[in-house]
């Protein structure tokens, strides 16, 4: 691995290490190795070896929820049938695929940005006068006084 004094520039400054293309590579290395021993643990049929694969959880983090289900159903198979992991052989082709570089964000920095200066204050608002309807005291059926509250309840059980 190369340190910061064996990337001297001409004009004397250091050159910055990006260390995420470092950490992209050794994540991608030790998946594979996890899919490796999947894979293996599968051909044998050892079902507790792929539980116990599939418990670290780094392996549950990173590998697809179709793709465990398909481990431990496979390895739960009898060992004379004839089927293949294909999600887990696709899972380990698109790893193979991976570049070492790190994804690159696909947004564009500067719609991310924050502005952190206050709102400016809100005006208030002058409403216009609401107009009121004069309503009447309800009165009860059989002319008595107005109904109000706890009059009302008991109005219908008397």
């Amino acid at each position: 691995m190369s340190t910061a004094d064996d990337h001297i520039r001409d004009q004397g400054e250091t050159q910055t290490v990006d260390l995420a293309r470092y950490r992209a590579k050794r994540m991608r290395q030790r998946l594979l190795l996890v899919v490796d021993r999947l894979l293996r643990a599968i051909q044998q049929r050892d079902a507790e070896r792929v539980w116990q694969l599939l418990d670290d959880p780094e392996a549950y983090r990173c590998i697809p929820a179709n793709v465990r289900e398909e481990a431990l159903m496979m390895a739960q198979l009898p060992a004379r049938a004839l089927r293949a992991p294909v999600r887990l052989y696709r899972y380990q082709y698109l790893l193979h695929r991976l570049d070492d570089e790190p994804l690159e964000p696909s947004v564009d920095q500067s719609q991310l940005a924050l502005d952190f200066t206050p709102p400016p204050a809100p005006v208030p608002v002058q409403r216009a006068a609401a107009r009121e309807l004069p309503f009447r005291d309800r009165r009860s059926p059989n002319g008595g006084p107005p109904r109000r509250g706890r009059e009302r309840r008991r109005a219908g059980s008397s």
